[in-house]
């Protein structure tokens, strides 16, 4: 256990030095006196290769963003849940890679926020979506058909997605995260009950709904398994709420 602590450590110390030699070439960080809900994770303000836009943000999102992480993922203080909103507005020297420009915002948050990390494995409750007896009943979708979801009464209206999708929804809205073990690689149609599913692992918002579980099972021909995991998260070791000034 020791040991393999010492080569993840390793591992991050050169992902680290990595980031840090991928730097932006101007980059402005804010902390805002903002409420409400936050913004959108997707870096969509400016698409342009090499430049970066996220406000009112707290600080998961952009964990989750640079180290292209799910929430489950990182482990640290509470407030970094929601409690503060930032701004980070930076861009590079030149045009770059969506890759490159998660280093460059990894190294930006280390110095800017002064923060101290780590990767460790935990075992995590967790749910797992594997394959059912026979055939799933989802449809292998059209070329050329651009990936939606929608919701239409109790049920949400899957098109052109892949599974991974459906199980990031789930993981939002269940008490623990949702794994894709189905072996399901392709984009796919399908429509799925969701009446039993609530927020966050709360209660249905329209009780006597149909449970998750039954309607992954008649719906998808999937189902749905309680287990224990190990799962790779990054440990927020220390890390400053007021960014260094710009």
């Amino acid at each position: 256990m020791i040991g393999t602590r010492i080569v993840a450590a390793a591992a991050l110390t050169l992902c680290s030095a990595w980031a840090q030699a991928l730097k932006f070439d101007v980059a402005s960080v804010k902390k805002l006196n903002t409420t409400g809900p936050p913004g959108d994770i997707p870096r969509n303000a400016d698409p342009a290769p090499g430049r970066f836009h996220m406000t009112n943000v707290p600080m998961r999102m952009l964990l989750e963003w640079a180290y292209d992480l799910k929430d489950y993922e990182i482990s640290g203080p509470d407030w970094i849940k929601i409690d503060e909103r930032y701004e980070v507005i930076a861009k590079a020297a030149g045009p770059a890679p969506e890759s490159d420009v998660r280093q460059m915002l990894q190294a930006l948050l280390l110095d800017r926020f002064q923060m101290k990390v780590h990767r460790e494995r935990k075992d995590l409750p967790v749910y797992v979506l594997l394959p059912g007896k026979g055939e799933p009943k989802v449809k292998e979708a059209a070329a050329g058909v651009e990936p939606s979801g929608r919701g239409d009464g109790s049920n949400v209206v899957f098109t052109a997605q892949p599974i991974s999708r459906f199980t990031f929804m789930l993981s939002r809205r269940m008490d623990r995260p949702v794994l894709d073990m189905t072996g399901l690689k392709g984009r796919y149609d399908f429509t799925v009950d969701t009446s039993g599913l609530g927020f966050n692992g709360r209660e249905p918002e329209v009780p006597g709904g149909t449970s998750i579980f039954t309607a992954v099972q008649r719906d998808l021909n999937l189902k749905l398994e309680a287990r224990k995991e190990p799962i790779q998260i990054l440990v927020i070791d220390s890390i400053n709420k007021m960014p260094t000034e710009n």
